[in-house]
């Protein structure tokens, strides 16, 4: 039942990042390259659809796509980190000392 409910949440992500490797593949190639990021935009609509889902990732590359235009410098543009959803407080003795208490 689980593999089966996955597959259902997968499948309009699973069609979406296929139409963007349509168009990365075949009409892409037929216009000059004048994306002012890096990754590409559709490379990033990909990356945030298969790591964050159908809505925020496809929100995620809306938000990418209006920024592609003369008034944004562009530039190293990555998808942001998926931060846990574990909101519990920080350890004081993690390994890697990025929780440690300064007095």
């Amino acid at each position: 039942m689980r593999s089966r409910l996955r597959t259902l949440r997968t499948a309009p992500v699973r069609t979406v990042v296929f139409v963007i490797q349509l168009y990365r593949h075949m009409v892409s190639p037929l216009r000059l390259p004048t994306c002012r990021f890096m990754p590409t935009c559709s490379q990033y609509a990909v990356e945030a659809l298969t790591e964050f889902g159908l809505i925020r990732g496809g929100w995620l590359a809306t938000v990418r796509l209006a920024k592609c235009g003369p008034w944004h410098r562009g530039g190293w543009d990555p998808i942001p980190e998926r931060h846990p959803r574990d909101h519990r407080s920080p350890d004081p003795h993690a390994a890697d000392g990025r929780n440690e208490l300064h007095v």
